[in-house]
């Protein structure tokens, strides 16, 4: 089949949609499809990475954060044999769209509903102006639409479509190599750098700080780690974007400046090993932006345990006592006593994450999800229903 998959992200910029649409397009490749992939090209990346794809950047008519007005999409989309859309995109969603409208069954389209996109103020409304009017017709005019998991399906802007079409969704988790992400001694030169002792406990951070990710919650998570006050433990925050400054001045500001390492300069080869720095992972979002947490199953393939805000779909990674647990969204008390509890109990950190790398194994192996998201995409090339 020849593929287009469609996204308002895509590597070196580093996000869970981006890197989703880029799994797929490997993942299809390697299965002998013909995938290019189009995207906005606002960014400026250097050359292009060698893959097994073709990669379109389309200059841009106009931007907002993450999304792009591409109009021309339309011209380029009608050579395939199914598109498919990460959703949302605003910009390129209609492009998608019209193009569908004018092909219809001639033109299979796959939509993956990735998340909510919830802002504050005039940017809020005009997302939820802007989702009840164009969304409901991108998962009517779909063939097949892709959730990462049905939790976060019943729980989102998606939820009225997913009860009234449960024919339609498909629940396919994001997939992780875990032959990449693996449980590994620390690093020396890592502990080194970091100015970490042996004896340190290492808690894990790794999102976007830019503010298309203020949702990932490091504002919270530092105000928390103010109040937990963890003995002998270091917080490190991995990640780049213009917040940076802001939540060094939050560390400085609460004291904790000595406790907690920001680094934004670890490339996407370099990530593995700093999973293996840590004893254990938190993803403190604090909305329904987050719908999964790639970095979730990232961190449990490293044998880490996980601390994750109790929301749709990112609590369904999440096993409470056996590979981590959940807390309450933007409930400080509860993720201080996550936190001291994980921290300070070893045999059951150990246990939870002998259990983590085999959750990881036996449901996040990407070569199995690869190989779902490809029977999806030939059901809806043939107009059938998944069985």
């Amino acid at each position: 089949m020849k593929i287009a998959v469609v996204v308002s992200t895509f590597p070196p910029y580093r996000g869970g949609m981006g890197n989703m649409a880029r799994s797929y397009a490997l993942g299809l490749s390697g299965y002998g499809h013909d995938v290019e992939v189009f995207c906005p090209a606002y960014r400026h990346i250097g050359g292009e990475p060698a893959a097994p794809y073709k990669v379109h950047r389309l200059k841009a008519w106009g931007n907002f954060r993450n999304s792009a007005f591409l109009p021309q999409l339309f011209a380029r989309l009608s050579r395939f044999d199914v598109v498919n859309l990460h959703y949302p995109f605003y910009g390129g969603a209609e492009s998608v769209l019209f193009n569908k409208k004018i092909r219809g069954a001639k033109q299979p389209l796959v939509v993956n509903y990735q998340m909510d996109s919830v802002g504050k103020g005039w940017v809020g409304a005009a997302m939820a102006g802007y989702r009840n009017l164009l969304l409901p017709s991108v998962l009517k005019a779909a063939d097949k639409v892709i959730v990462t998991s049905p939790d976060y399906a019943a729980h989102s802007a998606a939820a009225r479509t997913f009860r009234r079409h449960r024919e339609k969704f498909t629940a396919v988790p994001p997939g992780v190599d875990t032959s990449v992400f693996a449980p590994r001694p620390k690093s020396p030169e890592l502990l080194s750098r970091y100015g970490f002792r042996p004896q340190d406990r290492v808690v894990l951070f790794v999102g976007g700080l830019d503010r298309a990710h203020a949702f990932k919650g490091v504002d919270f998570l530092l105000e928390t780690w103010a109040e937990a006050k963890p003995r002998e433990a270091k917080l490190l925050v991995v990640g780049r974007g213009d917040l940076r400054e802001r939540y060094l001045r939050t560390a400085t500001d609460r004291g904790i400046e000595a406790e907690v390492v920001f680094d934004d300069g670890v490339g996407e080869n370099g990530l593995p090993a700093v999973y293996n720095l840590a004893d254990l992972f938190v993803l403190p979002s604090v909305d329904r932006s987050e719908a999964f947490g790639i970095v979730l199953i990232e961190a449990l393939a490293s044998g880490l345990p996980v601390l994750a805000s109790n929301l749709p779909g990112v609590r369904s990674v999440i096993e409470n006592g056996r590979n981590g647990f959940t807390f309450g969204v933007k409930d400080r008390a509860d993720l201080s006593a996550r936190l001291t509890l994980c921290l300070e109990d070893e045999p059951l950190r150990r246990r939870m994450a002998s259990a983590a790398r085999e959750i990881a194994v036996s449901k996040y192996e990407q070569t199995a999800v690869w190989a779902e998201v490809e029977r999806v995409f030939k059901s809806a090339a043939a107009g059938s229903t998944l069985s």
